[in-house]
C-alpha cells in the first residue's frame, strides 16, 4: 500500500506505521515477545509502537531491522531532485543554514 502522508497528523502517521509493523510481525508469525527479544526492546514498547502511541526513532529502527524492513527507510533519505531548483542547489550544496526566518 502506497500512502501519501501529506495530509496526516503525526499521530495518524504513527498509527499507520504501527499497523504496518504489526502486519509484518504477524506475516512472519512472530509474537510481540519474540520481536521484542530480537530487537532488544521491551514487549510493552513493541505494543505501544504497534498501537500507534509512538516510540523513539531508535526503537522503530530496531523493529524495522528485526522485521527485515530497514530498507524501507531508504526512500526517507533519498535526496533525488524534484525540480530544477533542486538540481541547481545540488550543484552548490549549502554548508550552513541561514539566520533569516
Amino acid at each position: 500500500m502506497n500512502v501519501r502522508f501529506n495530509f496526516y497528523t503525526p499521530s495518524e502517521i504513527a498509527k499507520i506505521l504501527g499497523e504496518r509493523l504489526k502486519a509484518q510481525r504477524l506475516l512472519l508469525n512472530l509474537t510481540q515477545a519474540t520481536l521484542a527479544e530480537r530487537s532488544g526492546i521491551g514487549v510493552s514498547t513493541v505494543a505501544r509502537i504497534e498501537s500507534g502511541q509512538g516510540g523513539t526513532l531508535d526503537n522503530i529502527i530496531r523493529l524495522a531491522l528485526a522485521l527485515g524492513m530497514v530498507n524501507s527507510f531508504a526512500e526517507l533519505f533519498n535526496m533525488a531532485p524534484t525540480n530544477i531548483e533542486d538540481v541547481i542547489a545540488k550543484q552548490n550544496p549549502r554548508l550552513r543554514a541561514s539566520n533569516k526566518s
